[in-house]
């Protein structure tokens, strides 16, 4: 009785003491990660009553972890359905869940003796499992903090916030983006009506854990490895860093990796029940990104070499109904399938998207491509990836580029060990294809993501093919140079938060407006705008194409489109008919935000000699409502 009084007392001081110190920091999260762990347990209880419909082949850990990923994959789908009949409602998000509990409760039991089972096996590993899992447990934690990322606020966020505006799937005017495929935004859009940004970073953690479980489960059939393979992607810096922000590539990572590795649990097309999930995933990546399509055409090119054409045509007809959805979207509001790809065939002139613009877009794209010619930079691709990989993106896109020389060092060791018949060959041909591919659309490193674990995978099996033939001191010394490059990875996290400056919000120095404030110009207006009483019209939001946080109804600027406001300054008359204009097309109030529009100078527009004359002769006619830091509010009076 004692001890159990001593017991209960101490765990009363530690809560008390973790109370003080730790809960102003975490909680932030504490409803966040409350809504994930019932998002992800009903998912995968669902999904795993899918998969035990499909095929008998699986063992229960490996049920599990397909269930998750096939159940986060028909929760998108579920959000997009009610999207399309214009029930963005939490009511209807809610009963969403309740069906999927329904679904999920008795495969609850089951589903988390195997997650037990796992985590047994796992404890006979200690320091391997601390390896995997405490980087995994950073990068939740970095979640908590406020999605601040270009991109997250151009469009991964901001169009969740758009749709819910209005209730339902549209094309937001300006936004080129919405005609994208989005399964990753229809679960942020969840997230958004569940009341939580976090939780929207929060699935994109889940699905680099869920990847992580891919490798710990199916990556056994292919390489006893596979546990280090594990290791090397939850210690990728790219990887981590990509899991704590709304970027969709860890859950193409995710869908990706379920899809090759269904597909090798097939015997490349042998079994049925792992060759329709293999399907099912590769369709859920495509409708996530359209790069996913490279996997599409090589696990089909895979079965065709086979001679099972039957087992082909079940494929492409499984991923395209999985894919299905947003072509459908895309013919009805804007008339392309595939925007923007083939838009000469299907130009999209509802949107002002001429030929030049498409261009321009997809030479953005490949900024980063082969400025000595394909085969030059192929013969120095080594160098340049380990001397300078900020080369394959900048910008945002640098996220995607730290951390891969550990990986991309043991995948020739793998190939090797392929060749010789010691490690998966379809898996080694797999990557090779997807790799010349990526490399040939001379693109960003971020896309490479997708097959990181598979690349991992490969990788480990040639290291230890290596390891397991080399004397004592070379297997010291490999193994030592193998900690550093992780080490060297982990800190490039830590390093990557410290420019974002996530510690200040992560130990509670700074709180949410304080930490968006002072990282986001726009920031102070568009808090401003949420608390100011309505203008009777909407907001055009200068310079700035970041729009995530403006709760009011706005239009951004962009440089992958027409800004209309340029066309009208070059039309008025003068500034007060200019003035006319904006207040024509519905515009109450201007946002400005000079230092993002400078940067983005070169893609807005240009205007004429009168067009500029009436813009710069406007500024006597608004009146100041707000003016931050690095941002103003003016109003244009009344609009008609």
């Amino acid at each position: 009785m004692t001890s159990a009084i001593i017991a209960a007392l101490t765990a009363a001081l530690a809560a008390a003491v973790a109370a003080d110190g730790m809960l102003a920091a975490l909680r932030p999260g504490v409803f966040p990660l409350l809504l994930l762990v019932l998002s992800a347990l009903a998912a995968a209880g669902s999904g795993r009553r899918l998969v035990g419909l499909l095929t008998d082949d699986l063992d229960e850990e490996e049920k599990t972890v397909a269930g998750a990923t096939l159940g986060l994959g028909c929760l998108s789908l579920g959000v997009f359905a009610l999207g399309a009949v214009g029930l963005f409602k939490p009511w209807a998000c809610s009963a969403l869940l309740g069906v999927f509990w329904i679904l999920a409760w008795p495969e609850l039991r089951p589903m988390l003796d195997s997650i037990a089972a796992g985590a047994r096996r796992a404890a006979e590993r200690p320091w391997l499992c601390m390896l995997i899992g405490l980087p995994l447990l950073f990068a939740l934690w970095a979640c908590l903090v406020p999605p601040h990322q270009y991109d997250s606020l151009v469009y991964h966020l901001k169009l969740p916030q758009e749709y819910l505006r209005v209730g339902r799937l549209h094309a937001p005017e300006g936004l080129v983006y919405s005609h994208f495929p989005q399964n990753g935004e229809m679960l942020f859009t969840l997230s958004l009506l569940l009341g939580s940004d976090i939780l929207a970073q929060m699935f994109v953690w889940l699905s680099t854990a869920l990847t992580v479980g891919w490798l710990l489960t199916f990556g056994r059939r292919l390489t006893p490895a596979a546990v280090w393979a594990a290791a090397l992607v939850a210690t990728h810096s790219s990887v981590l860093v990509m899991s704590s922000t709304t970027y969709v590539e860890p859950l193409v990572m995710l869908w990706c990796t379920a899809a090759i590795l269904a597909f090798e649990a097939s015997g490349a097309g042998e079994k049925k029940g792992p060759l329709l999930l293999s399907a099912i995933f590769t369709g859920l990546a495509l409708g996530t990104k359209y790069y996913a399509g490279l996997t599409a055409v090589l696990l089909f090119a895979r079965l065709v070499h086979r001679d099972r054409l039957r087992e082909s045509l079940l494929f492409t007809l499984v991923v395209t109904a999985i894919f299905s959805p947003w072509m459908i979207k895309n013919i009805v509001l804007v008339g392309n399938p595939v925007f923007p790809f083939l838009h000469k065939l299907f130009p999209a002139t509802s949107l002002g998207w001429t030929a030049e613009q498409a261009d321009g877009y997809f030479q953005v794209l490949s900024e980063f491509g082969h400025a000595h010619g394909w085969l030059r930079d192929l013969a120095w691709l080594p160098v340049l990836l380990f001397r300078n990989p900020l080369r394959f993106g900048g910008g945002m896109d640098v996220l995607g580029d730290i951390g891969w020389d550990l990986m991309l060092w043991l995948w020739p060791l793998g190939l090797w060990a392929a060749w010789k018949g010691r490690a998966p060959r379809g898996l080694a041909a797999f990557s090779v294809l997807y790799f010349a591919g990526w490399f040939s659309t001379g693109v960003v490193l971020r896309f490479l993501t997708a097959v990181a674990p598979a690349l991992a995978l490969l990788g480990v099996a040639g290291g230890l093919d290596f390891y397991e033939r080399g004397s004592a001191p070379f297997r010291g010394l490999a193994a030592a140079a193998a900690g550093v490059m992780t080490a060297a990875h982990l800190f490039l996290v830590l390093f990557v938060h410290g420019v974002f400056g996530s510690g200040s919000f992560l130990l509670a120095l700074e709180d949410r407006e304080t930490f968006l404030s002072q990282r986001l110009d726009y920031y102070p207006c568009a808090a401003y705008l949420g608390t100011a009483p309505a203008g009777g019209g909407k907001t055009l939001v200068v310079g700035e194409q970041r729009g995530y946080y403006l709760s009011a109804p706005h239009r951004t600027s962009t440089v992958h489109a027409p800004n209309p406001y340029f066309q009208r300054a070059d039309e008025a008359a003068s500034p007060a008919a200019l003035v006319g204009a904006l207040r024509a097309d519905g515009y109450a109030r201007l946002v400005f935000v000079p230092r993002e529009t400078r940067r983005l100078s070169a893609g807005l527009g240009t205007l004429s000699e009168r067009g500029q004359a009436n813009w710069l002769g406007m500024e006597s006619l608004l009146t100041t409502e707000f003016r931050g830091p690095a941002c103003l509010v003016a109003s244009l009076g009344a609009a008609r």
